[in-house]
């Protein structure tokens, strides 16, 4: 199935797959990071690891990824100056009688502490819903990471408990905390499943 992917605009940032004339954008947006600012930031990246061959590669297989249906990339960007300041995207787990995806979001540390990350993830949650037709969206969340749980409580997602060894991160299996939310929070109707 083919799905309408347009952009989404909110007040702020406009959330949307890359194109090959965002390359001075991706790049500045890697290269241009400030030093880790904690343990769940990613610092800069080192400009040879950004070459425009590169961002055609990872706009290839963002594309291929999206056509088998196994994981859709929005880049988000700020609207006054057009720069790529996060993203978010949506692992597909399940369709069928599930439509269900894990949701992650991350926000480019240059822009933390100005709202731009639960403005994104709102907006990332209507896409799901929305344009990609999921029926259930999961945040996987390490137990310490706070900043990130209060953001999915910030959006109206629930918490459902704890996933032990859920996760293969830094060399072992990690327990995550699981925050979820169906259409339903936001208002909208289930989407059956296809």
């Amino acid at each position: 199935m083919t799905f309408n992917r347009r952009a989404v605009k909110t007040a702020r940032l406009t959330l949307r797959s890359l194109k090959p004339s965002d390359y001075p954008l991706w790049f500045d947006a890697l290269v241009n990071r400030v030093p880790l600012q904690s343990k769940w930031d990613l610092g800069p990246v080192e400009p040879e690891k950004c070459t425009p061959a590169d961002f055609i590669h990872l706009i290839k297989r963002h594309k291929e990824m999206a056509k088998k249906d196994d994981w859709y990339f929005y880049g988000v960007f700020e609207n006054h100056t057009g720069q790529l300041i996060g993203h978010v995207d949506f692992d597909i787990f399940s369709r069928n009688t599930h439509q269900f995806a894990n949701f992650g979001y991350q926000l480019y540390n240059r822009h933390w502490g100005l709202g731009y990350g639960q403005e994104a993830a709102a907006a990332g949650l209507k896409i799901g819903f929305k344009q990609l037709k999921l029926n259930r969206l999961e945040a996987a969340i390490n137990l310490d990471n706070h900043k990130s749980i209060r953001l999915v409580k910030a959006i109206g997602m629930e918490e459902e408990g704890i996933k032990k060894r859920y996760w293969f991160e830094n060399g072992k299996w990690t327990d995550h905390l699981i925050y979820a939310a169906n259409p339903e929070h936001l208002g909208l109707k289930p989407n059956n499943p296809f």
